[in-house]
């Protein structure tokens, strides 16, 4: 039995087009979520993490998203209401 089992559920990954952001993606991804990946600069299909959670048999969602102004973050939270 995997302890760590997300079969079924939803992640939400901020700062998923590099770095520790990517990381956990594929990783939430591993433990079977499907990921919706936010980013200022994640591009809207064909990126390194889309092909990272889609090669793990999960399906991806790419949100620009600009952390830094208010209203965006805003109209973010209301998206994934």
């Amino acid at each position: 039995m995997n302890a760590f089992d997300l079969t079924g559920k939803l992640a939400v990954v901020t700062g998923a087009r590099r770095g520790i952001g990517r990381a956990m993606a594929r990783a939430l991804a591993e433990a079977g979520a499907d990921v919706i990946g936010v980013s200022a600069s994640l591009e809207e299909s064909g990126s390194a993490v889309e092909k990272d959670v889609t090669a793990a048999g999960r399906t991806f969602e790419a949100i620009r998203t600009d952390f830094a102004d208010p209203e965006a973050v805003r109209a973010l939270g209301e998206n994934l209401a």
